[in-house]
């Protein structure tokens, strides 16, 4: 695949995410698809989902805020089978809470999917926004 596809690619993923459709996302996922946070504090940060887990947090997520998350793709670096994101989010909480996190994720493909995702953001912003809703024994 070449590496202008794999951006382009990235794009409609991106696309699919805001509007939380787990279909659209799912159809760019390899079956083994995995999924890692790359954060290392607290330890909960430290999760690893797999295709259907991250199909569906934009949707779980969506439960916690007045309007569904908006993730806003900044930019791009293809080379080889890989593409660096680097985005940010806003979403407003039910809680009155802002959550605006600034992330770089590092999309590796195999046979024109997304194989993996290694996600690497401000852990206490999410920890700060989303602390309440985890259960660190559930966590991951």
């Amino acid at each position: 695949m070449s590496t202008e596809k794999n951006r382009r690619t990235i794009e409609s993923y991106f696309q699919a995410v805001n509007r939380g459709d787990k279909d659209g996302i799912l159809k760019f996922l390899t079956d083994d698809f995995v999924f890692k946070g790359m954060g290392r504090h607290p330890d909960w940060m430290r999760y690893q989902w797999g295709r259907d887990a991250f199909a569906d947090a934009p949707r779980d997520m969506s439960t916690k805020m007045k309007k569904p998350i908006t993730m806003n793709l900044l930019g791009m670096i293809a080379e080889g089978d890989q593409v660096a994101v680097q985005a940010d989010s806003y979403a407003e909480m039910n809680t009155g809470k802002i959550y605006d996190n600034a992330y770089h994720f590092v999309f590796t493909f195999r046979d024109e999917k997304i194989r993996e995702v290694l996600e690497y953001c401000c852990t206490y912003t999410v920890y700060d926004v989303f602390g309440q809703y985890i259960d660190p024994g559930r966590a991951g």
